[in-house]
């Protein structure tokens, strides 16, 4: 490790690399961001940038440029796609609450086509100020990593540094020929071997990761999840989503990545990769269905066990939206009134759609739906109507109604639970709890509480429960 003396070496380095200063002028640029979508093979476009001198009382000099952002662009030499831009004007002063208009022009040679990344540099010129450096040299031997060698005695020195602004616009270019269809194909978008590691974020448990290679000459977009599966990949486990849609810009490798909040323990599962890839502005998607055996050892389930927010699980239900979340009636004459529940499918997927009763207590009842079979189109909703017609009038009713999808499958069913009392009905609970456990989560950083309840078996009625743990 290094000491104090190098660290505090490096750091001054640093700054005399990256001369920190106070910023001379209030400058305003329009348009801060600039890409052009299609830009024709053979044709000049000119776009005009805004520069106002938000000062009030000093005259500003500027020099402006283009600049690429690395020594390769896209497969290409910076200074082959610089050549194909010119700016005017290229050196310009601004009075204080003045603007002036610099107009930077494109045009791509035949038979380059792709997204090309520059920078439109406006720097304020060095030759109009006066900047000056003064260095003192203060008698201290320090000790400082160097190109992996260590020199003891280097000088150490106090700066006096007038930083100068320089501002770049990130231009984006996207090349096409006239007339040219860009499209993706899935051969062009690649995903490594999925590993699994604990979350380097304490409030998750594990991450499912995976290396998405972008083989186009274009910017494209990558979103989608992650689900765990067992053994036989017959039943769905956990599912979590990508946190945000990423770009990945053309020839580029970027990391994909799906956080869990619960751990798994040691064993062998299966993982699968739902993705969506887009060349960006582009309409079409490519969907890409990746799975794979996945491995937790018995060091990594060690590992991963004290992370994540134990009780927060990332939970795998058929995807739709219900209406009512409960059903709650209180029947009189043994008649239960008629239900309507209004199943919504909110996902671009269309569905076949199967309901059902789940009876939770020792009564027998008929449940009639109608449908009771149905399909939802992406983004439909269908009403059913529910019937319920019990055998026995004074016992409750006590259940789930489910729909479950033909597409979702070793998913869950989506749910509503019913609750379904005789008018009357007085019922003893019977409720058991067991012995309260405390266990570290969250890197360490958290306590868990927890306790199973246990409700009576048969005929009993519904627990609504709420808890304080002191």
């Amino acid at each position: 490790m290094m000491n104090r003396t190098t660290i505090k070496a490096l750091f001054l380095l640093v700054l005399l690399a990256f001369p920190i200063g106070k910023v001379i002028a209030g400058l305003s640029i329009t348009p801060a961001f600039i890409r052009l979508d299609k830009t024709m093979q053979g044709k000049k476009y000119i776009i005009p940038v805004m520069v106002t001198n938000q000062s009030a009382k000093k005259t500003e000099h500027f020099k402006v440029a283009v600049e690429g952002p690395s020594s390769m662009i896209n497969g290409l030499p910076a200074k082959k796609v610089v050549s194909w831009t010119t700016v005017k004007p290229q050196k310009f002063s601004i009075q204080p609450g003045e603007s002036r208009k610099i107009k930077m022009s494109v045009k791509v040679p035949k038979g380059y086509s792709g997204d090309y990344r520059v920078y439109l540099s406006i720097t304020q010129d060095p030759k109009k100020y006066n900047l000056k450096i003064k260095k003192r040299k203060i008698k201290n031997a320090i000790g400082i990593m160097q190109l992996g060698k260590t020199s003891t005695r280097i000088p150490e020195f106090k700066t006096h540094v007038k930083a100068l602004v320089k501002i770049n616009v990130p231009v984006v270019i996207r090349a096409i020929k006239p007339g040219q269809k860009i499209k993706l194909r899935s051969k062009q978008a690649k995903f490594t071997k999925f590993k699994v590691a604990s979350s380097s974020d304490k409030r998750k448990a594990m991450t499912i990761k995976s290396m998405f290679e972008n083989k186009t000459r274009f910017d494209v977009t990558v979103k989608g999840s992650c689900t765990l599966l067992n053994k036989k990949g017959s039943k769905k486990l956990m599912q979590a989503k990508m946190a945000q849609k990423i770009l990945v810009q053309p020839k580029q490798k970027a990391p994909v990545s799906c956080d869990f909040g619960s751990a798994l323990p040691r064993g062998t599962y299966q993982v699968q990769g739902s993705f969506k890839v887009q060349i960006k502005g582009a309409k079409s998607i490519v969907k890409i269905n990746k799975r794979q055996k996945l491995k937790i050892s018995k060091q990594l389930a060690k590992e991963i066990a004290g992370r994540g927010s134990i009780g927060v699980q990332d939970d795998i239900t058929t995807p739709l939206l219900l209406s009512p979340t409960m059903v709650q009636q209180e029947v009189v004459g043994g008649k239960v009134r008629k239900l309507t529940v209004e199943v919504v499918n909110p996902t671009s997927k269309k569905f076949n759609i199967t309901s059902s009763f789940r009876l939770t207590n020792d009564n027998r009842v008929k449940v009639i739906f109608k449908p009771r079979k149905f399909k939802l189109a992406a983004g439909s909703a269908k009403r059913v109507s529910v019937e319920f017609k019990s055998k026995n009038k004074k016992s409750p009713i006590y259940g789930w109604i489910d729909f479950t999808a033909k597409q979702a499958k070793g998913a869950p069913p989506a749910s509503i639970p019913v609750l379904l009392v005789p008018e009357g009905l007085k019922q003893s609970q019977k409720l058991k709890f067991s012995d309260i456990t405390a266990k570290l989560t969250s890197g360490n950083s958290r306590i868990h509480f927890a306790t199973n309840v246990i409700n009576h078996k048969k005929g009993m009625e519904a627990l609504y429960l709420s808890a304080t743990i002191a």
